[in-house]
């Protein structure tokens, strides 16, 4: 058992109340460096005290730690002749996948069919049969649509082929609401690192907003990345780039990197515009490297990338005379007054502290 998996025991048994974020980091770390039989002794506390939503964060311990037996344990907790209990936790059937539990493939699409978002993060992690004809049925009923099941076109890899389907996905994702498109873009990262460029020009196209907060689309445009091995590195470099400090972008490259919408609109503005979009994307997707976002499929490798090499790529001057970090592209395209020189300056601030942490793991 790790240490900090006692301080949290600790805590909870001296009844001092802790606050819902301090319990979630713990449970974060715990989660990442952790193993069995931290997940065995949270697990016991949870099922102790699962009346209070606090110790929810438990459960993902559980499922990055667990084992099989705990799996088990679990399910009897959870399930009651062969589904969920009514005061289930969300997520059970994700978690239950995740950790390779047998689940009844039936059941599992029977609540994707009701639209339930984790069933679907379960089906990822277990294996085709003749069941997903009724899903089939439901993405034909879908198809088009401006609001589906979000994750509903992320399990299309597991009965179509990536050149028949991807065409589609990306034509859906022209009418489809950006309260669901983050499915969409899961729905062509499933099918590997030969769709990495298409990944990269739906970030840049200012009709999927993937930088929104709001409808996490953004949330789902990180966890693309791994799938397709696409990295911060190569984001950073198309954006200086595109908007670097040059007199003139090629045509060509703009035309590949920065998807505009709105014909009519002077250039200029549209550049503008575009260089807005992109930058914003990149930032949000920065912000949850920060965060070390866990992934949602247990097979997928995360993102590796040093924070310092990033730090360097995005703030570092290849010469003492010219700002061309990502600062001074930003300024030079939109001002060094625009709102996004702060947010990137903030970020600046955030990233200097993770890359101290960085170094102190080195020690």
């Amino acid at each position: 058992m790790i240490e900090p998996t006692k301080q949290l025991i600790e805590s909870f048994r001296s009844e001092v109340p802790l606050d819902s974020s301090i319990i979630q980091s713990y449970c974060d770390v715990i989660a990442s460096s952790g193993d069995v039989e931290d997940a065995k002794i949270l697990l016991e506390w949870y099922m102790k005290h699962s009346e209070d939503w606090q110790y929810t964060p438990i459960l993902q311990v559980v499922m990055r730690c667990g084992d099989m037996e705990l799996a088990a344990e679990l399910y009897t907790y959870c399930f009651e002749q062969g589904k969920l209990k009514e005061k289930a936790p969300d997520g059970m059937l994700h978690i239950l996948a995740y950790m390779g539990y047998p689940l009844a493939l039936e059941y599992v699409v029977d609540c994707v069919l009701s639209n339930d978002h984790d069933a679907c993060l379960a089906l990822l992690h277990m294996p085709y049969d003749h069941h997903y004809s009724r899903l089939i049925e439901l993405f034909d009923q879908m198809y088009g649509q401006a609001l589906f099941p979000e994750l509903l076109p992320a399990l299309s890899v597991k009965w179509a082929s990536a050149e028949y389907m991807v065409p589609k996905l990306l034509a859906w994702g022209k009418q489809a609401s950006i309260d669901c498109n983050g499915g969409l873009v899961m729905g062509i990262a499933m099918y590997g690192p030969a769709q990495k460029e298409q990944i990269k020009q739906i970030l840049w196209d200012t009709d999927w907003e993937l930088y929104s907060n709001g409808t996490g689309g953004h949330w789902w445009a990180y966890m693309s990345m791994p799938l397709v091995e696409l990295t911060f590195a190569e984001l950073i470099q198309d954006l200086k780039h595109a908007f670097g400090l040059k007199d003139k972008v090629d045509g060509d490259d703009q035309e590949r990197i920065v998807r505009n919408g709105g014909q009519n609109a002077d250039t200029s503005d549209v550049f503008k515009r575009s260089a807005e979009h992109c930058f914003d994307v990149l930032h949000s997707l920065l912000q949850l490297q920060l965060e070390h976002v866990p992934h949602p499929l247990r097979y997928v490798t995360p993102n590796a990338e040093s924070m310092i090499d990033l730090y360097q790529q995005l703030f570092a001057w290849s010469t003492p005379h010219v700002d061309d970090s990502i600062l001074g592209v930003i300024g030079n395209t939109l001002g060094i007054h625009h709102r996004l020189m702060e947010r990137f300056y903030y970020l600046r601030s955030t990233m200097e502290l993770a890359v101290r942490y960085e170094i102190e793991r080195m020690i």
